[in-house]
């Protein structure tokens, strides 16, 4: 689990290392931080701008050429665009999402 933006950078780098790059083509968060065990008890620590920053770090020491998220809703995805791209100039190329055609029925 990361704990701070150093964190993802961290993950970032070992990741390129481990795929035997200087620089990974795209790298996502996988998932908003949204699981909050002690919710219930009025205690809550989002760590989404966190990650955020490293993701923007991550851009802008050229260890991820593209950076996007996974599973955001419009609302999270709103607020990474205003922290990533429009304060600091960060593109989201992707915000992948589940969908299997498995599972798709028309109507």
């Amino acid at each position: 689990w990361r704990s701070d933006s150093t964190s993802v950078v961290d993950a970032c780098k070992a990741s390129a290392e481990r795929l035997g790059l200087d620089s990974i083509a795209l790298y996502q968060i996988h998932f908003p931080d949204i699981i909050q065990p002690l919710k219930a008890f009025g205690i809550e620590n989002k760590k989404d701008e966190l990650y955020w920053d490293g993701l923007a770090q991550c851009y802008e020491m050229g260890l991820a050429q593209n950076v996007g998220v996974s599973n955001y809703g419009p609302e999270t995805l709103r607020r990474c665009y205003e922290k990533l791209t429009v304060q600091r100039g960060v593109p989201i190329v992707s915000n992948q999402i589940n969908f299997s055609l498995a599972r798709y029925r028309s109507s």
